[in-house]
């Protein structure tokens, strides 16, 4: 079972993810999510279960005869503090997939395989959590190609936090850099973008881009356990002040090249130790 209960779509995101690489290698595997969270999923095989604590009243025959193994991703606790040792306890193997969050790194000891979804040359909990091994990211390859030789300056905005007067704003610096305007909610499988700036900058928006060769740069937001900021800083990505942002736009066009595809088979063999 994959527990994949958070308060947004990227703890959804990440298991389906595994679970779709776990049923290609022939092994079953359940996704358990909050209700709403796998919205922007496809339909696909696996079944898909849903909770907002795997201690609901519906999945309490899930509960007296569990899978033999839990995934859990991001809260070894579950996410509302469900996951304690007796209920782990159930199930004969138990590991947790590491997303950074803020505060002290949290105890490991009711599972059996702690795993970082980073390289280790880039984790984001920077030697906080010395049991874990580390998958590299676990992301979806190639989402899109960012075309640099376009002329314009490109907002991707995904959950419309950018205000008329902001959006105002930001086409005026494109202007005065001499570049065009465009603001997304999503972006085009090719995407035109010489400079291309992320309002928000959770896991899977920051790393998938990372990797597509685009010179790029991110709004962060604040979140209660997911340290977009920290995130964004580990590669100085970070725009924190509107002032920086015409510096950006006016300079040369320099994409970012970081190598981010994933190594599933490398998460999918921790998994199976």
């Amino acid at each position: 079972m994959i527990y994949a209960i958070g308060g947004g779509h990227g703890h959804a995101r990440r298991g389906w993810l595994l679970q779709q690489r776990w049923l290609e290698a022939g092994r079953d595997a359940v996704l358990l999510v909050r209700p709403g969270s796998d919205r922007h999923l496809p339909a696909s095989p696996g079944l898909r279960l849903y909770a907002h604590s795997l201690a609901d009243a519906h999945l309490d025959a899930l509960r007296r005869r569990p899978p033999r193994r839990i995934v859990v991703d991001t809260f070894p606790s579950g996410w509302r503090g469900e996951l304690d040792a007796s209920l782990l306890g159930r199930f004969q193997r138990r590991a947790w997939i590491a997303r950074y969050g803020r505060g002290p790194a949290p105890g490991t000891t009711c599972y059996d395989r702690v795993i970082a979804p980073y390289p280790a040359q880039r984790c984001e909990w920077g030697g906080e959590l010395d049991d874990a091994a580390h998958a590299g990211y676990l992301i979806e390859a190639g989402p899109v190609a960012v075309d640099g030789d376009a002329a314009d300056f490109t907002l991707l905005d995904p959950e419309g936090r950018c205000s008329p007067h902001l959006l105002q704003l930001f086409a005026r610096l494109a202007q005065r850099a001499g570049l065009g305007w465009r603001h997304q909610r999503r972006l085009a499988p090719h995407q035109p973008a010489r400079k291309l700036l992320v309002v928000g900058a959770g896991y899977h928006t920051f790393y998938e881009l990372l990797g597509v060769g685009a010179d790029l740069r991110f709004l962060p937001v604040h979140k209660r356990h997911d340290d977009q900021f920290r995130r964004a800083d580990l590669f100085g990505l970070a725009l924190n002040h509107l002032e920086q942002v015409l510096p950006w736009l006016a300079a040369p066009f320099r994409p970012v090249a970081e190598d981010t595809a994933p190594r599933w088979h490398r998460a999918l063999a921790l998994l199976e130790e």
